[in-house]
Order: C-alpha cells, then structure tokens, then sequence
C-alpha cells in the first residue's frame, strides 16, 4: 500500500504517494487470474477423469493377462491329453480385489487334433456393463 510523506515545499507541508498499487489495479490483477484459471480447471478436471480411466483400463488388463496366464498354466502347450471339452469347461467369475467380473468366450474345437481353441478373456465393472478390456489366447488341444 502506498505511504504518504510529508516535505517541506515552499511555505507548507505537502503530501506525495509512493509508487504502490492502486485499488483498481488490484481488482484487474485479481479478475485476471480468475479469467486464466476458468480456462485451466476444465482441463485439469478432464486430465483427472482422463487419469482414472487408464487406471480402470491397467487394472483390467492386468486382470485379464493373469486369467489368461492362469489358463495358459492350467493347460499347457507340452500337454499331451488337453481336451477340448476341458477348456471349454473352465469359467470366469468376480476377482475379490478389484470388483471386476471376468468371462471366457471360446471358438469352436478344432477339425482335426492336435490343434487349437481360442479362449477370450473379457473383463468388465459387473455383467452386462460394457467391456473395459478383452484378451485373446490361443490353448493347444488334443483330444475333444
């Protein structure tokens, strides 16, 4: 805020300001930044909902990459008596620590063995929700 001082001109005291900041320069300081941050909080509301769903999307990729490791496990590629019918058996359900449901899609058993059915892993929020992620494999199989 300004000061005042007091000199001594000519025959009286007269009073001069220093150089500080008026009322109306504040107020248009003040407006200013309120006119810049407008502009800025849609996009650092955008980059946090932007922010929350990748972590959805990492979750449920993470999800479905360990069903299919666990299937992959399950039915490995040296086994010799993975039937079809096996794989198609297996299910998916609710993971405890993220809420997410997992389903399995399955193609068709092969024409001729040994050969291959593809298992799909789709993960989403709850059943009939629409898809987070989706993760195809492929399970080698030698009988039906």
């Amino acid at each position: 805020m300004g000061t005042s001082q007091k000199r001594q001109h000519g025959g009286g005291a007269r009073r001069t300001a220093d150089g500080g900041f008026s009322l109306v320069e504040i107020v248009v300081a003040v407006l200013l930044l309120m006119v810049i941050s407008l502009a800025v909080v849609p996009l650092l509301i955008t980059a946090t909902a932007s922010s929350a769903d990748n972590r959805d999307l990492a979750t449920a990729n993470a999800l479905a990459n360990a069903e299919i490791a666990e299937i992959r496990a399950r039915f490995p590629d040296s086994s010799t008596t993975t039937s079809c019918g096996s794989v198609l058996a297996s299910t998916g359900g609710v993971d405890v620590s993220t809420g997410l449901t997992t389903a399995y899609g399955f193609g068709a058993c092969p024409a001729q063995y040994p050969g291959t059915v593809t298992v799909t892993v789709t993960v989403r929020e709850e059943p009939g929700s629409p898809v987070l992620t989706s993760v195809p494999t492929k399970i080698l199989v030698s009988t039906s």
